[in-house]
């Protein structure tokens, strides 16, 4: 890849992460966008959403080479638009996941890495899967991070979360975890990003933006 190219290539950095609930699943994502430099972040490129909608029914977090992992949205959203119709009937949450699982595995072969922390509402349940940057797609049950920011929201986690947590009480956690990983990691701050996800709809409950001191 042409270095300055590769230089100016917009990546997340991020926290992002993924809590399951009684009631439902809890995604947040910070809103910290970096240019890649040689070794870490080059610097601040602003902020971004990295939390999409890919449909009415499942949304996303983005980590990794920004860059990569928003065509590979795009892309796949006409891919299952075209499966859709060959097949006359509408893709479940697993294969869409399947398809972002080739889809990472595919951009790290080709030198930019991404991942992807998956949520949706179907046949009455909420489900949430993780999309590792080496192509591993696993269904989580509990919690997920993903990104740079990784290390300082795990001991959070680890210790304050529990089975019976509820949809309210997993927004709290979330909003903690992004707010003492961005004390911590240089690539992930500016803000935060939290939506809910359950058997019956997705809405996003808090959406805030920092100034830069």
């Amino acid at each position: 890849m042409n270095e300055d190219i590769k230089k100016h290539m917009l990546k997340t950095g991020t926290t992002t992460l993924g809590i399951v609930t009684k009631e439902g699943i809890v995604l947040a994502a910070d809103k910290k966008a970096t240019y890649g430099g040689h070794g870490g972040v080059a610097y601040i490129a602003g902020k971004m959403g990295k939390i999409k909608e890919f449909n009415e029914d499942i949304i996303l977090t983005i980590a990794g080479t920004a860059t990569f992992a928003l065509r590979a949205i795009q892309t796949a959203k006409a891919q299952i638009k075209i499966k859709n119709l060959r097949e006359k009937k509408k893709s479940t949450i697993k294969e869409i996941a399947s398809l972002f699982s080739i889809m990472a595995l595919q951009s790290l072969q080709s030198g930019g890495a991404i991942g992807f922390l998956m949520a949706g509402k179907e046949n009455g349940k909420a489900v949430f899967y993780r999309i590792g940057a080496d192509g591993i797609l696993e269904k989580i049950e509990d919690y997920h991070i993903d990104g740079s920011g990784m290390a300082h929201v795990n001991a959070i986690l680890d210790t304050k979360y529990r089975d019976n947590i509820t949809l309210k009480e997993g927004i709290e956690l979330a909003k903690q975890c992004i707010i003492g990983s961005s004390g911590r990691d240089p690539a992930s701050g500016l803000g935060y990003e939290i939506w809910t996800i359950t058997s019956e709809k997705i809405k996003k409950v808090e959406d805030k933006t920092w100034k830069l001191d």
